[in-house]
């Protein structure tokens, strides 16, 4: 076929027939091999990032703050000179 008239997409096989299969008696054999419980991403997440999590809350904390200053800072010449207008 000409390079122009092939399908862009591959063709698809619509006879595909999945096998069945009991999964869950491969899992069960798995938790039994293992018997200590592994810790979840979560708890490990947090024990790694325990020390770290302080540094960088103090300097998001002092970036937020001078955040809200810079933009209060407009609002409040706007007040001010609004007062001076009565």
């Amino acid at each position: 076929m000409p390079a122009g008239l092939r399908p862009k997409h591959p063709a698809t096989n619509c006879q595909y027939q999945p096998i069945g299969g009991d999964f869950r008696v491969a899992s069960d054999r798995i938790k039994q091999s293992t018997p200590a419980v592994t810790p979840s991403l979560r708890k490990l997440s947090s024990e790694f990032l325990a020390g770290e999590m302080k540094r960088d809350y103090l300097t998001e904390a002092l970036c937020f703050v001078i955040m809200i200053s810079v933009s209060a800072w407009p609002i409040a010449s706007m007040v001010r000179a609004l007062s001076w207008l009565k």
